[in-house]
This record gives C-alpha cells, sequence and structure tokens, in this order.
C-alpha cells in the first residue's frame, strides 16, 4: 500500500491537479470535480494560510468557545457545501468498492493540495473516518483547525456518511507540538461511546450547481486583468512545488468561494465578528504589501505600481477582473465578474474589502479602508464596487 500511495500521490500532485484546476483565464481560478470526472465546474478562491490562521485565533480570544463553536460551524458547513457542489460519492447511493475507491483518491487529492502526507483508516459499518496527517494547512501554524480541519472534514464526512450527526474532533496537531496531526470524524453517538469531546453542528444545507451558477460565472474576457494564476507562477511572481503556492513567505490554498460567503455569514452573528474579519483582512493585505514594495519598484516588473500590482495579484487569485482607481482623492476598486454564489445578497464582502483596504494602505503608507460597496448584477455577472 505504501508504493501505491506514493505512486498516486505523485500523479495526483504531477497530473491529475493540471487537469483538474482551471488556472490560465485572467480573473478566474476554476475546478473541475465531480467525483474526479471533468463534468463540474465551480468557482475557486487562492486564499492565504496566514490570513486564516490568524482570524482563528482572533475569533478564539475574542469570543472563546462561542469563537470556538463558531468557526467549526462555518468549517462543517464549509465541508458540506463542498461536497454537495463536487458531487462526491454519497455511502448510501455508491456500492462499498467504488465508494472506498473514492474515499481512496479524494485523501490522496487532499494530500496533494493541503498537507505533505495523509495516511487515512475508514471503518465503514460504523461509519468511522480517521486521518494522520503531516504539514496540514493552517493548524500546523495555530493549533487550532476548526476550519479547515475538524470542521471541514465533518462537513466532508457528513455529506459522504449520509448522517448529519458526524462530527470531527482534532486529537493531536503539529502546531500544539505533536509529531503528527490525527483527526477522528464519526458520528455524535460514537465520539460519546469514545468519550471524546465534540462540537456539535447539525444546521447543514446543500449548494448544487446549476444553470444560473454556470451562466453567473462562466468564463468571459478580462478588461482589466492580463495575467492568469499560471502566467504568475511561470514568471516565478508565485512559487509552485507539490501543489503548493507561496508568494514571498506567505503559503496560499485553493478553495471553494463559498468559503469566503459562509465565513461572513456566521461571523456577523457575533457582536463585531465582520471587524474582526475585516481587520484580519486588512493586516494581511498590509503586511504582503510591505513585503511587495521592491515589486512595484522594479522597472523590469511587471507590477508598475501599487494600483497594478493589485489588479495582478488580486485577479490571478481569482477575485475577478479587479480595477482600482482614484477619484477626486478617493480609491474605488472594482472587480467584475467576481466569484458568485446564492449568498451573494447576503454578505458585505468585508474579506475582498479588508484585503485591499491593506494592500493599499501597505502601499502608500496611509490609512485607507474600503467602507462602502455596492453590487451589479446587469451584466449579467456579479460585479462588486468597494469605495473609500
Amino acid at each position: 500500500m505504501k508504493i501505491k500511495d506514493k505512486v498516486v500521490s505523485w500523479y495526483v500532485r504531477n497530473i491529475l491537479l493540471s487537469k483538474l484546476e482551471i488556472i490560465n483565464c485572467p480573473g478566474y481560478v476554476l475546478e473541475q470535480f465531480g467525483e474526479l470526472k471533468l463534468g463540474v465546474t465551480f468557482r475557486e478562491l487562492l486564499l492565504s494560510e496566514n490570513l486564516f490562521s490568524n482570524l482563528e485565533q482572533e475569533i478564539i480570544i475574542k469570543y472563546k468557545k462561542t469563537g470556538k463553536q463558531t468557526i467549526y460551524t462555518i468549517g462543517k458547513k464549509f465541508g458540506y457545501v463542498n461536497s454537495s457542489l463536487s458531487t462526491f460519492s454519497r455511502i448510501e447511493s455508491t456500492n462499498k468498492k467504488k465508494f472506498l475507491n473514492f474515499v481512496y483518491f479524494l485523501v490522496r487529492y487532499v494530500e496533494g493540495t493541503y498537507a505533505s502526507k495523509i495516511v487515512h483508516k475508514l471503518d465503514y459499518e460504523n461509519k468511522i473516518f480517521q486521518l494522520t496527517m503531516d504539514n496540514y494547512i493552517i493548524c500546523r501554524k495555530n493549533g487550532l483547525g476548526y476550519i479547515l480541519t475538524s470542521g471541514g472534514t465533518a462537513g466532508i464526512w457528513a455529506y459522504m456518511a449520509c448522517d448529519l450527526t458526524v462530527e470531527g474532533v482534532q486529537t493531536k496537531c503539529q502546531g500544539r507540538g505533536d509529531k503528527k496531526c490525527e483527526l477522528i470524524c464519526a458520528p455524535a453517538k460514537i465520539l460519546k461511546e469514545k468519550k471524546i469531546k465534540f462540537l456539535k453542528e447539525t444546521d447543514l444545507e446543500k449548494l448544487e450547481i446549476d444553470a444560473e451558477y454556470m451562466e453567473i460565472n462562466k468564463i468571459r474576457p478580462t478588461q482589466f486583468a492580463r495575467y492568469s494564476l499560471k502566467d504568475l507562477i511561470d514568471s516565478g511572481f508565485f512559487e509552485y512545488s507539490k501543489g503548493v503556492i507561496h508568494y514571498k513567505d506567505e503559503r496560499h490554498f485553493l478553495c471553494e468561494a463559498s468559503l469566503m460567503y459562509i465565513l461572513e455569514k456566521e461571523l456577523k452573528k457575533l457582536k463585531g465578528g465582520g471587524k474582526v474579519l475585516f481587520d484580519v483582512s486588512f493586516d494581511y493585505g498590509k503586511s504582503l504589501a510591505e513585503k511587495s514594495k521592491q515589486e512595484i519598484n522594479n522597472p523590469s516588473s511587471s507590477s508598475g505600481s501599487a494600483e497594478s500590482f493589485i489588479t495582478n495579484y488580486m485577479s490571478a487569485l481569482g477575485w475577478g477582473d479587479i480595477l482600482v482607481m482614484k477619484k477626486s482623492g478617493k480609491y474605488t476598486v472594482v472587480s467584475n465578474y467576481f466569484p458568485w454564489t446564492k449568498w451573494a445578497k447576503n454578505i458585505k464582502f468585508i474579506m475582498f474589502r479588508g484585503i485591499i483596504s491593506g494592500l493599499l494602505s501597505g502601499f502608500l503608507n496611509e490609512k485607507i479602508t474600503l467602507k462602502k460597496f455596492q453590487t451589479d448584477f446587469s451584466g449579467g455577472f456579479l460585479t462588486v464596487i468597494a469605495d473609500e
């Protein structure tokens, strides 16, 4: 099995990922999954590991147990939504052999993008799913991992096991000093029998790709963005190795765009939660800009100004076709073809506004805050306009 794991892991990292990911269109990052078939396409964002690590920390510091529950809820809801979008195999509608094969390849896929190594155990009859992981995203830095480790995996397994009572608990974590990260996902009654304390979230809903989703998010020619994620990887702007993408010392990870929506929808239920999200996003953008000033001062660089850097960087990460402009001393940022979900009218695009506010502030050495926003659907796609 170890030899097979190595062969399949090599295939996933070097062949399969290149077929599943569409990264050669400015303004867009897309993925084709659908049970590892090229049949379902959805919008993705390339997100910062540090942003999410800091966000989890800040939410728990400020809100204690309530904060833990909230970010676990975000993760589980996202995992469930992402599984439904990706049409993952389900235990009640797939024969055992096919289901086990899909789980195996899914683990290899996650290993190829989120970790260095993952070993899994599956008790099919009792719906117990266990993972041992090395260098897993986010939790390796903060020792928490409620969004994409325990919560996210619990949501995936709840969907695949057809059991909303499935919960996830990270019993060991490298970010807490353990040799490896260990995670168990199982129905609540089994976790109780094992005397494992767990958080609970059963209010889950599917999100499916329909004709509206496909039409609004379809690839369109960009007017402002000239470079795709592939262009910036090929140019050396981003470092790409074995499924992992870095810019400077910032690790980025691909994630379906509904995470951004679910994050804001749930955090706004906490008093001041939206401000925490904005501030953490702002700090990330500002720090990144301060590290990147040499990029805009380099005559040979394609990012010759703060505005062009933001257009190139944010568009390549999948945030749409970005235009940054200054009118009467105030900044306005426009994103055409912004990643759309059915929740577009329920959020204030806090993460997006926070990141760009931080980028502008870091580059220009002055506090710039995009406080206002409006949306426009008149073109048949989502446009987000953010203003000071």
